[in-house]
């Protein structure tokens, strides 16, 4: 489901609701229960409720510049500060002058997908089961998303992204669960790739609230704590600085938006060799029609 919000506040509207923190959360929280009901994969995020929310609202994408989801953008703020060196590829297309773009699943994140490793397979599942303790939900709802309009530099973004739950406030808090800190070790990790990831995630989506759940070895959440982004920023004011990234990200969609052409296809990938590429490719085009027609009815121009 998708819900809306509106950049001068929050609107929910027309979509699933977003479900609430719980006020009885009791410690400790057995993260592996039910770990061999798991589901399987993963599925590939795609833009097609973005298209449906954009054909059923009726929204025009006239002022805007990108229309992505909000992961991609994080994917591409972090490139030189990931810890981890991960790849990515993104495809691109215009409708008009409005840059679509989607993500593009490598062999080996396909390969790591479809065929995880015990260890991956139980920390994903412990991110779900933490959420399934925490919120009021069912624990087969659907993921929830939220449809956001933001400006960040000279582009204006209209974006999916998925959310966990809602304060007592009615704040949107994100949900995380990570190892306890035993040691400054931990520590410095924690903020150089848990926070900076969060921090991320949250800030490109104007998401202010995170509450984390420190598990021990056993995976038992033993202790929570709540941050907003700006305890996060601060907290980590010595191992990166959100500027240079949001900057990053800022050079690399305007050089984007520049040379993209509508009406043909472009990728745009990150191999770890210290440089982006952008390429054009053949012309098979990955947006629906039925997107394209309804986009360009709402808006005469197009």
């Amino acid at each position: 489901a998708v819900v809306s919000t509106q950049s001068t506040g929050r609107e929910f509207k027309d979509g699933g609701t977003i479900p609430s923190i719980r006020n009885d959360i009791k410690l400790p929280i057995n993260l592996n229960d039910g770990f061999t009901k798991r589901a399987g994969p993963s599925e590939v995020p795609t833009l097609d409720s973005l298209f449906h929310w954009v054909c059923h609202s009726n929204f025009s994408l006239e002022n805007i510049d990108v229309l992505t989801y909000r992961g991609l953008l994080k994917k591409i703020a972090i490139t030189k500060h990931d810890t981890y060196n991960n790849h990515w590829c993104v495809r691109l297309s215009k409708i008009k002058t409005t840059l679509i773009m989607d993500e593009i699943e490598t062999e080996e994140k396909k390969r790591m997908r479809l065929n995880p490793s015990h260890r991956d397979e139980l920390f994903q599942y412990y991110g779900h089961k933490f959420e399934e303790c925490v919120l009021e939900v069912d624990s087969n709802a659907p993921e929830v998303d939220i449809v956001v309009t933001s400006k960040l530099g000279r582009l204006r973004y209209l974006m999916a992204a998925e959310v966990d739950g809602l304060k007592a406030d009615g704040k949107i808090v994100e949900l995380k669960t990570h190892r306890l800190l035993q040691t400054e070790h931990h520590k410095k990790l924690f903020r150089q790739s848990k926070l900076l990831n969060t921090f991320l995630q949250c800030y490109i989506a104007g998401i202010e609230e995170t509450t984390f759940g420190f598990r021990d070895n056993r995976g038992f959440i033993q202790n929570i704590k709540y941050h907003n982004t700006a305890e996060i920023e601060s907290i980590c004011r010595n191992d990166w600085n959100k500027n240079d990234m949001i900057s990053f990200l800022n050079q690399i969609m305007e050089w984007a938006v520049s040379i993209v052409e509508t009406g043909k296809i472009y990728h745009m990938s990150y191999t770890g060799k210290d440089s982006i590429e952008l390429y054009e490719v053949e012309n098979i085009s990955y947006i629906p029609s039925w997107f394209r027609t309804h986009a360009k009815k709402i808006d005469d121009a197009w």
